[in-house]
């Protein structure tokens, strides 16, 4: 096998014999500049057809949150007969990574829709359940019962997207370039397109705009948090308003205080790897 690129020292981008390209994990194997050849033998694990983007986030999240959401991607499969992209276990591990840190961090956020999620999702919402007690066994963290619903979304959404039920990038390029300029004007920075931060927050703006097209109404619970993030990050929730205002010129629909909050977070988030401050 041979090795085109190195993404830490235990992690490459290699070719196979068919000259398809895969990540692959082993240790020690990114220790050289490449291109050079490796035995199979020290190689761990491998993913074929993974996003470029995605392939980023490894050095970001540790290898046992990366290897319990395979895990969980495992277990989902065997309960839904269902065959996922091995992206969703790098979007899931990101995610599972983030809510730990809010966790330490004591920023619980709830999900209006967990409800609907239970009831309307019972399957994907029994394998959030086993995430959370998954998490706890392995990592020692006790992650709030509204988790479960995000990590059944992110069960949920690869579904559709593997159906092609989630609308592509390519469909709402426009809108999301035109919200990115919105932030690097407000913050004087340019954004790294190509990075996971960037990834992410598209992500974060797919699924939104699939809402507002759904006509999906959230009420939330979250306003004393969202005052909270408000007062602290005024710069941030100035630019969250201008998005809220180019949406609504768009689509004559509101911003729930829910997708605010999300949005500061988000392009908090997202500054901060781009070396921005307030």
């Amino acid at each position: 096998m041979k090795v085109v690129k190195c993404i830490n020292n235990n992690v490459a981008i290699c070719l196979d014999d068919d000259n398809n390209e895969l990540v692959a994990f082993g240790k020690g194997i990114g220790f050289k500049k490449p291109p050079f050849e490796i035995d199979v033998a020290v190689i761990q694990k491998t993913y074929y057809g993974i996003d470029e983007n995605y392939v980023h986030m490894i050095n970001e999240i540790p290898e046992e949150i990366l290897l319990l959401s395979e895990e969980i991607i495992k277990y989902a499969e065997n309960e839904l007969d269902y065959i996922f992209s091995p992206n969703v276990i790098f979007t899931l591990a990101d995610h599972i990574n983030f809510a730990i840190v809010r966790c330490k961090e004591k920023l619980n956020i709830t999900l209006p829709i967990v409800q609907d999620i239970k009831f309307l999702y019972e399957n994907e919402y029994a394998i959030g359940k086993y995430a959370l007690s998954l998490i706890e066994k392995k990592l020692n963290i006790k992650l709030p019962l509204e988790e479960a619903s995000f990590i059944s979304l992110h069960i949920i959404n690869a579904e559709a997207r593997k159906a092609g039920e989630i609308d592509g990038y390519a469909e709402n390029k426009v809108i999301i370039s035109e919200i990115t300029k919105l932030i690097e004007n407000k913050f004087d920075i340019s954004i790294n397109k190509d990075g996971a931060n960037y990834s992410r927050f598209v992500s974060h703006i797919q699924y939104l705009l699939k809402r507002i097209g759904s006509k999906e109404e959230i009420k939330s619970e979250n306003k004393e948090l969202y005052m909270t993030m408000k007062n602290s990050y005024p710069d941030t929730s100035d630019c969250v308003d201008s998005i809220s205002e180019y949406l609504f010129e768009l689509f004559k629909w509101r911003l729930s205080i829910e997708e605010k909050l999300y949005l500061i977070l988000h392009i908090n988030r997202l500054c901060s790897r781009e070396d921005c401050y307030q």
